[in-house]
């Protein structure tokens, strides 16, 4: 078994890729057949050894005693947030909360250990013999060639030569094959962020909900009010808006989800499908 480890800045990231995994990768929700930690292959969890696996000892050594109380109630990033699985490649796709780009750190040491635990081991010792790691970005008003930049400089003590790093292609570097996907609005304008393309998904599927949204946010925002300070803040709280009629209080990544946002839009995406076959297209080693 191979495992793609897709680390996301965001938890609507998270969810978009999920989708799109489900449209287009051929994959299942890895909560039907991993329902638990134990559950999982080793070495994210035990698999058939007795031995506890790489989350269950990452979240033990997690020092609570310097933390905030609402800090010591979650996971320490980055953390494993969900998994899915493409049956017919044998593949695992990690899904990884990371927050922004300053886990640089905390990022490494995540890495190290798998390449500990996974490629300096001898073939077969674990159910995942062979993993990739892929960093989902937007691009902002940076630009994309702005934040594969930023990436090599972050990265490249851990990964090597990140010369050939380019949106939505993979590298073999001096540990495992990496790749880059940064959300932007088109070929000709190379800022922007994912809601760019979840707002026309989300107003096809639901137009009513949303141009009323849209007509609510724009006629009460005030100038010095967040949603106006970034149009990626203000598309979030359209979008938000438009689905809270079957799911009121939820945040966006809810909304988007599997029990949101219909099948459909992700099917019909350019950027689903980009995306799906960005982090299918891991270049592994007997490939």
């Amino acid at each position: 078994m191979r495992a793609v480890l897709v680390f996301c800045e965001g938890q609507h990231d998270i969810a978009f890729a999920q989708r799109s995994l489900g449209a287009h990768g051929g994959c299942e929700w890895g909560s039907d057949k991993y329902k638990s930690v134990r559950a999982l292959p080793s070495p994210f969890g035990p698999g058939g050894t007795a031995k506890k696996g790489l989350i269950a000892m990452r979240y033990e050594r997690h020092a609570l005693e310097d933390l905030t109380l609402q800090a010591a109630a979650h996971a320490p990033l980055p953390c494993f947030d969900s998994v899915l699985m493409n049956d017919s490649t044998d593949t695992l796709f990690v899904l990884v909360r990371a927050h922004g780009q300053d886990q640089v750190e905390a990022i490494r040491g995540l890495l190290e250990a798998l390449d500990v635990t996974i490629t300096h081991q001898e073939a077969g010792t674990f159910d995942v013999s062979e993993y990739a790691a892929a960093f989902l970005f937007d691009a902002n008003k940076d630009g994309v060639s702005e934040k594969l930049t930023a990436f090599r400089a972050r990265h490249g003590a851990h990964f090597g030569d990140l010369a050939g790093l380019e949106h939505g292609k993979w590298v073999t570097t001096n540990t495992v094959p990496a790749g880059c996907f940064v959300f932007h609005r088109n070929e000709q304008d190379r800022t922007g962020t994912l809601e760019d393309h979840l707002a026309p998904m989300v107003e096809r599927a639901w137009p009513e909900r949303y141009a009323g949204a849209e007509r609510f946010i724009d006629d009460h925002r005030a100038k010095a009010d967040k949603v106006s300070g970034k149009d990626a803040e203000r598309l979030k709280a359209i979008i938000t808006a438009a689905g809270q009629f079957d799911h009121p209080g939820d945040p966006m990544s809810v909304i988007i989800g599997r029990s949101g946002l219909p099948r459909a839009p992700f099917e019909a995406s350019p950027l689903s499908r980009e995306l799906a076959g960005f982090l299918a297209r891991a270049p592994w080693s007997d490939a």
